[in-house]
Order: C-alpha cells, then structure tokens, then sequence
C-alpha cells in the first residue's frame, strides 16, 4: 500500500482512497445496505460494517437502468457496472484534517430513469481544488426500483419516494460522517440538476430532511413536477401490467413475487411505460406527494416556510427545452394543437385556460419572430412555452416565496449557447444541461467540451473562463451565503419586484426582471399558493 494514500475511519470502518492532483478521493463508501433481494421496493437500511479497510479508489456501480443515448452524447455517460447494489458515495476533499470545509452534496438528473454520481462529468476534484470544499457525489435508486408508487397495489411495501429516501440516508451519512473528511457538517450545501434539482425541491419539502442541509443549489428543476398520488397509483398498475401481475380485480402477486422479478425484465417494462407517453410532466417516473415523505406539493410547503432556514440559489438555462429538438418531430403542433397543450397545464376553469393559452401563444410568437419577419419555427415556439411552463416561471414562483422568508435568496439564468448541432439545421443553444460542464470544470476534451464549445479554441477559452466564475458563485454561496465574488462582482438578492437576476454567459451581469413579459402572462395560472403557516419546530438531523 502506498503510504501517501489518505485513510479515514467511518462508522461503517475504516476506508482507503488516492490522493489526485493533491486532492484526496474516495470513492463507493456505502451509505446504505444493498437494496437487493428483501429490501428491493423498501425503504434504505443501514450499511453493514466491513472487517480492515475498504479499498475506496474505483467507482461502485451505477444504478441499474437503460442508457440515454442523449446523456451519452453531451458527456454524461459512466464507467463500469449497473446493479441494484448501488447505494454509495464519493467523496473529494483537499485534505482529512479538521479543516471544517464547506460541503457540498451533488444530485445528479436524468428524469428520475437514469443518470449516476459515477460519471466522470461529477467528478469533484476541480470544485474541491479550487474552492477548497469537500464535494460529495452520490447514486440513488432511479427508475421503477426507486419512483414506482407501489405501496397502494402491493402488500409489504414499506414506504414510497425510494429514491428520496435514499438521498435523505446519504444526507444523513454526510451529517454523521463528513468532519473525518475535513468537512463541517453544518455547512452542507445540496446542489442538483434536473431530476437532481427536484429532488433537492423535494428535500425541502421533506420533514424528515431538516436540519441536514443549510443552503441548496437548484439547477433548472421543475419545481412542481411531482405526481399526485392517484398518478403514481395508475403508473404503479401500468407497469405491474407490464409485468402480468395485475389479476382481472387489479390485485397483485404479493411484493415477493415482484422482488423475484429478474432485472431485465423490470428494465423491460420500464422501457415500455416510457415510451407509451405522452406523461403529463413529461416522465413516467417522478416524486409522488402524499404520505409521510412527501405530506404535500413542494412549492406549497416552501410557501408555508418548510425552507425557510435554508439558503436557496435558484436559476435555469435559457433555452431549457432546445435540447430535445434533436427528438424529430417534438413539438411541431399546428397553433391550435399547441393553444390545447398548453391549456391543459394551466389551473382555471376551460374557458379561461383557452383564453390565457392564446394570449401566451400569441405572445411568445411575437417576441421569437425573426426581425425582418421570417418564419418561425413551430418547434422552436413549443420549445420556449414549454421550457418556461415547466422550469423557468415555476423557479421565478418559488424565489419569490421563499425571498420573503429568507434574505439567503438568489436567482441565475444561464444564458451561454452550445455550438452544437440539433441534427436539424438549428443549434442546442442556452439548453438544458448545457451548465454541467461549468458547474463541474469538465472542459478539458470529449463530448462535454464539445457540448459547451465546440472546437473554436476561442470560444473554448471563454468557457474556462465562465467555469471559474460559476465554480466560484456556487464554492461562495456554499461557504458563506453569498455568490458575490470578485469575478462577476457584487450578486443582489432576489426580491419582487425588482427579480434582480444573475445572467451567466459570456458576459456575467445582473438583470431585473429579464424576461419580464413572459413570466406576468403566466400570473395566476398556476394557482395560489398558500398562505405562510407559524415557524415549525427543527426536525430530527439523523
């Protein structure tokens, strides 16, 4: 054994890693039991204790699911295995002394279906090296093994939100553990995106996860995107149908059947529920709220003040949907379709959905037309309603709420725009995604830097440069509240009216209000949210 190698001692005993770069890493520490055989469809339980010294250099599996090929295309693809044994944790940090770092704790996306902290797009040796931060990466069950909402179909389910719940075990892992990797345990900062910047919404939601983190990074989440409890109750039938466990009366098999169902054939049926969508929130597999880990919408219970001891940096792309034109066909409605699809999103009586989708759709159309006029792409008009439907206006909501409750409050919109081809004579622009190489410093060659810049050296210069400055918000935001620094200069709060906003791009400037016309035409049409409630007492921080 190399002598330089860093070894901490846990709980669970003692782990080996490797000092890279002069940076210490550890990598597949479990956090939790194997989720395998009796505990498949269960809630985490704790990780057994190994004898000696767990070698923790290489990667554990990734959670079992089936590729995304877009995922692999722009970087996020993952080394090794896929099993159900995937519940472990990486951890990066500049030194295991009692230095009491910041720390930050990244949830990764991919639709709730896929996606690991395994790939080497997290690896968080760039943030840990020049934030001087402890980051944590981490897997969760995804797909039917971690979001399916069997408890109401089959007897002996124990819980609901799988997938939740094994972050919350990994947080709490952290809460106990960090300070031996030179962490402070009252400085967590959660950061996600996509699916992973749901889940950290979800966590805010979440009882049982206050006190296990002290500020959040939220990445173009769909902040109401959860599922009702009827939704995942009908998701849960369609896809034990899938299976033949369903009997004429719409009873199941027992869950031991169902733990004895060979993976490929959950993958099988998995596959199968997502392509006969469409899905309301455009997944077949989401967080579903009721119950004792999700008592009620997210936005609601931040709007209630559950968040409001937490620090919230909140933001998303420009062009969110822009990277699903390279889907053929995607949203290319005619006006009067596309007047429907958005109607259905909104909270209102019939009539006035119609009303409210044409002014929307007239709207947008107006602002996106080409000066002179040209013709403008149906696609690309479904593709701005829906990446603010879905991300953008509910961000916008839930900063505002929570700006009354806690000063810690900011807003970004990532306005950078990818080279890269759509396959359909467009670009991916400022598209979902596209912050994740910034976010993690992953510009150094392969499919992420061409994703963020292509082959223009220049372009490719700039770039670094916009990573610095993001790296450095968040590394700030983590430590101390505030991701002013001296590279973008001073970031204001987000209030109304003002909506002071961050604009990272090729330029980093600050904006009120940007995109003022398109967030008011959607004012009301999501329902209120309620009123705020009387401060609650802590949770327990596990």
């Amino acid at each position: 054994m190399d002598l330089d190698e860093p070894c901490v001692d846990t709980g669970g005993g003692r782990v080996r890693g490797a000092r890279e770069d002069g940076i210490c890493a550890f990598r597949g520490v479990p956090f939790a039991a194997a989720p395998v055989a009796a505990r498949r469809f269960q809630p985490p339980q704790p990780a057994a204790t190994w004898p000696g010294t767990l070698d923790a250099r290489q990667y554990g599996p990734a959670p079992l699911q089936r590729v995304d090929p877009l995922s692999n295309q722009i970087g996020l693809d993952f080394p090794g295995p896929l099993d159900e044994d995937c519940l472990q944790l990486n951890v990066w940090t500049p030194a295991t002394d009692d230095g009491g770092r910041p720390v930050m704790v990244w949830l990764h996306g991919g639709a709730f279906a896929t996606g690991s902290g395994t790939s080497p797009a997290y690896a968080g040796h760039r943030i840990a090296a020049r934030g001087d931060v402890v980051v944590v990466t981490l897997n969760y069950r995804v797909g039917a093994l971690g979001f399916l909402h069997l408890a109401p179909l089959v007897p002996g389910v124990d819980g609901a939100n799988l997938g939740l719940l094994d972050q919350l075990a990994a947080l709490q892992w952290v809460r106990r553990e960090i300070r031996s990797f030179g962490g402070d345990p009252d400085r967590v900062c959660l950061f996600g995106e996509s699916a992973g910047a749901g889940s950290c919404v979800a966590l805010l939601a979440m009882p049982a996860a206050r006190g296990l983190f002290a500020r959040v990074i939220v990445q173009s989440a769909a902040p109401d995107g959860m599922l009702t409890t009827e939704e995942g109750t009908a998701r849960a039938q369609l896809f034990l149908d899938q299976l033949d466990l369903l009997d004429p009366g719409g009873a199941t098999s027992g869950l031991a059947r169902l733990q004895s169902v060979p993976t490929e054939q959950l993958l099988a049926a998995q596959a199968a529920c997502i392509a006969a969508g469409p899905h309301r929130t455009g997944m077949f597999f989401a967080p579903v709220i009721g119950g004792e880990s999700l008592p009620e919408r997210p936005l609601h219970a931040i709007a209630r003040g559950s968040a409001r001891d937490v620090g919230v940096l909140i933001g998303s792309t420009a062009e969110e949907m822009q990277l699903y034109a390279t889907v053929p066909g995607l949203g290319d409605f005619p006006d009067a379709i596309l007047e429907q699809v958005v109607a259905s999103r909104l909270d209102a009586d019939a009539e006035e959905r119609d009303v409210q989708a044409a002014r929307a759709v007239a709207l947008y159309r107006a602002e996106l037309t080409p000066a002179p006029p040209a013709a403008l792409s149906q696609r690309d008009l479904f593709f701005a309603l829906e990446t603010d439907l879905s991300l953008r206006v509910p961000a916008t909501q839930l900063a505002s709420r929570q700006a009354q409750l806690q000063p810690e409050t900011f807003m970004y919109l990532f306005d950078w725009r990818s080279p890269m081809s759509d396959g359909h004579g467009g670009q991916l622009g400022a598209c979902h995604a596209l912050d994740l190489p910034f976010t993690f410093g992953c510009l150094s060659g392969g499919p992420a830097l061409a994703f963020a810049a292509g082959d223009d050296p220049g372009m490719q210069q700039r770039a670094r440069v916009l990573s610095d400055r993001l790296i450095d918000a968040w590394t700030a935001f983590a430590r101390t509240g505030d991701p002013s620094h001296p590279g973008i200069g001073n970031w204001p709060r987000y209030d109304t009216p003002q909506r002071t906003t961050m604009l990272l791009g090729d330029t980093c400037r600050t904006c009120d209000a940007p995109l003022e016309e398109r967030r008011a035409v959607w004012e009301g049409c999501f329902g209120s949210l309620p009123d705020l409630e009387p401060r609650p007492e802590p949770g327990p921080q596990g």
